[in-house]
This record gives structure tokens, C-alpha cells and sequence, in this order.
């Protein structure tokens, strides 16, 4: 066999070379978005407050003296009594007209405060808040009522005017909250 025969079939015996050019670029694009990836994870726990951020360092002394200046509370403010709700008998019920139609609204009401004392002066003036609940809710603008804001105004105000009728009455007026439980609106 002469040479150039054995040469043409070495050559044709060796693998060809790979390009490896691409199997470079193919590792940088999965380093690149793995480091993308791990980057919006870290960044997503540090604004959500995991990792501790950069707090000033404060000496034992200036925590003394902050704590001296701060108004001791007691212990009976800081356990808060549990809730006492008292739900309303019976359903507010009202019309009023909206661009000359007649509409119609149903509320139920139940209030919250932690105090009994609250509860029993909200009892014995029913009648009162029950006369001042049904002029507020009878004028009411339909469309201020149709979204959640508006409900939600509307239930701060009932909750002004209950705790303004204890308060002319000379009862504690210390209700936490008061909630529509029902709400019917045609």
C-alpha cells in the first residue's frame, strides 16, 4: 500500500473534530440564567424582610435610656379582653329613591367593643341609635353604595354616629368596630 492510501485512510479513520463554540455558548446561556434566577430569588427575600437589613448598632446605654423615656404601659392595657359582639334584632330596612326609581336596602348590623359596660349602654339606647341608623341609611346615594369603598365609608360613619349617641348619653363610648353582616341592595 503505498502512503498516500494509508494517509486517506487515517484520515477517514479519526473522528472529526466537534465545534466547540457552541457547547461554550449553550454553558454561558445556563450559567447566565441560573444567575439571573438565584439573583431575583435573593432580591425577592431581602424586600420581603428575610435577610436582616442594616440596623444601626446601639449600645446597651441608649436602649436604658430609650425604655426610661418611653410611658411604662400596664399589664391590663397590653392583654386585650376578648371581643363581646352584640348583633342588631332585627334587619335595617329602608327606600329612597335613585334617579326616579325606588330602591331598596337591607342592613344587618352587629357591633363589637371589649368592655360588657359598652354592650349593656348599646342595649338600653336601641332605640335611639336604631331611629339615627335608619335616617343615615335612608339618605344614601345608590352609587356611593355600590362599591366596596363606599360600603366601607358608610359603615364608618354608622360607627361614628353609634359612638357620638353613647357619648351624648354619657355612656363609654368604646366601640371597636361595627359590621354589616347583611347587605341587600335592589
Amino acid at each position: 500500500m503505498p502512503l498516500d492510501e494509508e494517509a486517506e485512510e487515517v484520515k477517514q479513520a479519526a473522528p472529526a473534530p466537534k465545534p466547540k463554540g457552541n457547547l461554550l455558548k449553550v454553558i454561558v446561556i445556563v450559567l447566565s440564567v441560573l444567575l439571573a434566577i438565584v439573583g431575583s430569588v435573593v432580591a425577592t427575600l431581602y424586600f420581603a424582610g428575610v435577610f436582616p437589613g442594616t440596623e444601626e448598632v446601639v449600645s446597651d446605654e441608649e436602649v436604658v435610656a430609650d425604655e426610661e423615656k418611653k410611658p411604662k404601659k400596664s399589664k391590663k392595657k397590653e392583654s386585650k379582653e376578648p371581643a363581646i359582639y352584640l348583633a342588631f334584632e332585627s334587619p335595617f330596612v329602608v327606600n329612597f329613591i335613585d334617579k326616579n326609581q325606588i330602591r331598596y336596602l337591607q342592613i344587618n348590623v352587629e357591633v363589637m367593643a371589649r368592655d360588657q359596660d359598652v354592650i349593656d349602654a348599646i342595649s338600653t339606647h336601641m332605640p335611639k341609635i336604631k331611629n339615627n341608623f335608619l335616617v343615615l341609611f335612608s339618605d344614601l346615594d345608590f352609587e356611593m353604595i355600590t362599591n366596596a369603598a363606599g360600603k366601607q365609608k358608610l359603615r364608618d360613619l354608622a360607627l361614628e354616629e353609634l359612638r357620638s349617641i353613647l357619648k351624648e348619653e354619657g355612656s363609654k363610648n368604646d366601640v371597636e368596630a361595627l359590621y354589616f353582616t347583611g347587605f341587600v341592595m335592589q
